[in-house]
């Protein structure tokens, strides 16, 4: 267990201690709330304390950062939960950056961080909702679904969203949000199924189910492991993990609601082709979705858009030509890492953010739902279940676990070469 290596701070300039520590305190509750991964946070606050003169060790946990300074004082900064705010994290970024190369006073930065989070808004809540729901049916197309599910999917989805807004205000239970957005889309998508509207029942259920998916902090939970940050890597999985449970929970009893125990099948339309443009374009708007709803600004928004179509246009060329969808997004992964991790050195953004919003249109949503479905057949056989149902439940799990782990460790493989290539020239 290694939350973060203990490192002396010190060299610079010699700063007044309380202002100092006042600003590392600060810094240090914005960027771990803002969900900045633990090794990259260990290294801002160790930089920053050396440029102001002053001794300081860092303790990084989940959820919490403390400094001990020289006079055996302790400053504790404690997240009330990961928010996921790209403009936030990048404003920041830029403080500590303009701090560390003298442009900024350290009475200017303190000022500027007390007052971040209300300078930087969210995007208008409508126009969120509308360009969330434009994603959502993006997705649902990409899957190859008929309009109706891409319609639904589109609505619920944009609705799903508004009403996790009005949750959050509420301060309720972090994982009432993904429930309740899960419920009314599957609500939804039962409602457009028993009506009939759909040849593609299975994708009014899924979609809006996969736009709940917590990227980042999947990959910030990989990055910290890879990274040795064991005790904040395996939670902020098992955050990730209690996301994916409670969207999961709403999908069932919504579908419950509306359709029984019925499983409805996830069978592509065979109207729905796709070409490599029409592929790329798709994949773009998906991102966008995305990247909007992590608050990025929209001078950095084409980033996730232009990783999100390079990505899939290189995974849709592979696999037409044969390669197995686990390679292809990998190699699409890679990619995407590559250049995410370019903009996170040119821009400051957070990386996991803007290579999740690039990656999502790759999620396995096909075989995840699959896989719940059939779990569900077999919970109700019980021991009178078909083996090859059993068969396939477990090769679509298997599957979708091997397509999610080629983009988790293509993202991070890629961000590393993208550092190692550049590192020279820096």
């Amino acid at each position: 267990m290694n939350p973060a290596q203990p490192e002396l701070a010190h060299d610079a300039f010699s700063a007044e201690p309380d202002a100092a520590m006042n600003f590392l305190h600060r810094t240090a509750r914005l960027l771990l709330e803002y969900n900045m991964r633990s090794e990259l946070l260990h290294r801002k606050l160790v930089r920053a304390a050396r440029h102001l003169g002053v001794d300081v060790l860092v303790f990084v946990t989940y959820r919490g950062v403390t400094l001990f300074s020289p006079g055996g004082h302790q400053y504790h900064a404690q997240a009330p939960e990961l928010r996921i705010n790209v403009a936030v994290s990048a404003a920041v970024n830029g403080i500590v950056d303009a701090v560390c190369e003298d442009r900024m006073s350290l009475s200017d930065a303190i000022a500027e961080l007390d007052s971040i989070e209300q300078r930087s808004k969210r995007h208008n809540r409508w126009l969120l909702a509308a360009i969330f729901g434009i994603a959502a049916a993006a997705l649902a197309r990409l899957l190859q679904a008929d309009w109706g599910a891409v319609v639904v999917s589109g609505v619920s989805s944009g609705l799903g969203l508004l009403a996790r807004q009005e949750l959050a205000k509420r301060h309720v239970v972090l994982f009432a949000m993904p429930f309740t957005a899960a419920l009314i889309g599957s609500v939804m998508g039962g409602l457009v199924i028993r009506a009939g509207w759909t040849a593609t029942p299975g994708f009014c259920l899924m979609v809006p189910a996969l736009m709940l998916v917590p990227g980042p902090h999947l990959i910030n939970g990989l990055y910290d492991m890879l990274e040795n940050h064991m005790q904040t890597g395996i939670s902020r999985l098992g955050l990730a993990i209690g996301i994916l449970v409670a969207a999961a929970l709403g999908v069932f009893l919504g579908g419950w609601i509306t359709l029984g125990m019925t499983t409805v099948a996830a069978t592509p339309s065979a109207d729905a082709h796709l070409t490599l443009l029409t592929d790329i374009l798709l994949a773009g708007l998906a991102a966008c979705g995305f990247g909007a709803f992590y608050n990025e600004p929209w001078r950095v928004l084409w980033i996730s858009v232009l990783c999100g179509m390079v990505g899939h246009g290189i995974r849709f060329l592979a696999m037409q030509n044969g390669v197995s969808q686990e390679i292809a997004t990998l190699a699409a992964c890679l990619a995407i890492g590559a250049m995410a991790n370019v903009a996170v050195d040119r821009l400051r953004v957070p990386f996991a953010a803007v290579a999740f919003a690039g990656a999502v249109p790759m999620m396995p949503g096909v075989f995840i739902y699959q896989g719940i479905a059939g779990a569900m057949q077999v919970a109700r056989e019980g021991a009178h279940a078909d083996p090859a149902l059993l068969a396939g439940t477990f090769a679509c799990f298997f599957k979708a676990c091997f397509v999610v782990g080629a983009m988790g460790l293509g993202l991070l493989l890629g961000a590393r070469m993208a550092g190692l290539v550049r590192r020279p020239r820096a």
